[in-house]
């Protein structure tokens, strides 16, 4: 049976890759010219996006749920999500909601259903 920590190792890299390769819109590209902002804001990306999926799949988590927000996006509530979302956080709600649609814990090396 894999380790927590190293699932969220992989959950870091797989959000990670998900977010280098998503579309990003005028409104990110603004914060480019911001390196240090720019990099704060893709870790909470990163973060939250880890969160969503520890909380739909708690079998790969910490065992407790995420916030407010990420229980929103979890319960597939869009009102309740946008209610509760930083400026960040609802300018990426359809990344994050990609990322919880097309993510299993196949998508990790370390998961098996015997872990399950």
């Amino acid at each position: 049976m894999a380790d927590k920590k190293d699932y969220r190792e992989e959950l870091k890299e797989y959000v990670t890759n998900k977010l280098n390769e998503s579309p990003r819109d005028s409104f990110i590209e603004h914060f480019k010219s911001i390196p240090q902002e720019y990099a704060r804001q893709d870790d909470h990306i990163i973060n939250i996006g880890i969160s969503i999926l520890e909380t739909k799949y708690p079998e790969i988590g910490p065992g407790y749920a995420g916030g407010g927000f990420v229980q929103a996006v979890v319960n597939n509530d869009l009102m309740e999500a946008m209610g509760r979302a930083d400026s960040i956080c609802a300018n990426n709600i359809k990344f994050f909601c990609t990322l919880l649609y097309n993510f299993s814990p196949y998508h990790l090396n370390s998961y098996s259903h015997e872990n399950s």
